[in-house]
């Protein structure tokens, strides 16, 4: 088994050479991959806190502090904070998530000591844009703010009555999905939270 002078043996020492290389080279690679995806998954973390403080305070404006509170056992109430003033809890945060026309939809909901829900803040949704992904605009998720007639219940043809929200154009799974989880919410208050500190 020889070609010009070669022999087996030489060729094994090629092949095992050639195998040690692209194992050191695969290791490398996977280390640095490692702590590339260590220090960006940190970051994402840190941006997606960010993003949950900045909605703790635009769904609970009179609170100046937020603390993680225990959380009852619920199916759409996956996280809660105590939202304070000095050491007086105003009310709650609540991390809420329902399953809309796209896939799991994901919001803040602030809710007073006296079950008003203050106003809501969409965290994510896999919704269609110019339909259900409307839910994170202005015109209909401000229709959640300083709401005290509940529970809430979803209408297509406009809102009239101190109970209803208008239905997103096109988009009344959206709407009824984000009704239904305020409601969950005020229902956890209701059922966990309603009297306490």
């Amino acid at each position: 088994m020889t070609n010009d002078n070669v022999t087996f043996a030489d060729y094994m020492k090629k092949a095992i050479h050639l195998g040690g290389t692209l194992l050191a080279v695969t290791a490398v690679t996977g280390i640095i991959l490692g702590v590339v995806e260590h220090y960006t998954s940190q970051a994402i973390k840190q941006v997606e806190l960010a993003a949950k403080n900045e909605a703790f305070k635009n769904v609970m404006p009179i609170a100046q502090t937020f603390e993680a509170a225990d959380k009852a056992e619920d199916d759409f109430v996956i996280d809660i904070v105590s939202a304070k003033d000095g050491d007086n809890v105003v009310g709650w945060c609540m991390t809420v998530e329902t399953k809309s026309y796209g896939g799991p939809l994901q919001f803040i909901a602030g809710i007073t000591k006296d079950g008003t829900v203050k106003a809501i803040n969409i965290l994510s949704h896999s919704d269609t844009p110019g339909l259900g992904a409307r839910a994170t605009e202005p015109e209909f998720y401000g229709q959640f703010t300083d709401r005290t007639t509940l529970p809430l219940k979803v209408v297509k043809n406009g809102a009239s009555n101190a109970d209803e929200i208008a239905a997103i154009s096109g988009a009344t799974i959206t709407s009824t999905a984000v009704t239904d989880g305020v409601n969950a919410a005020v229902n956890y208050w209701s059922k966990n939270l309603k009297g306490g500190n």
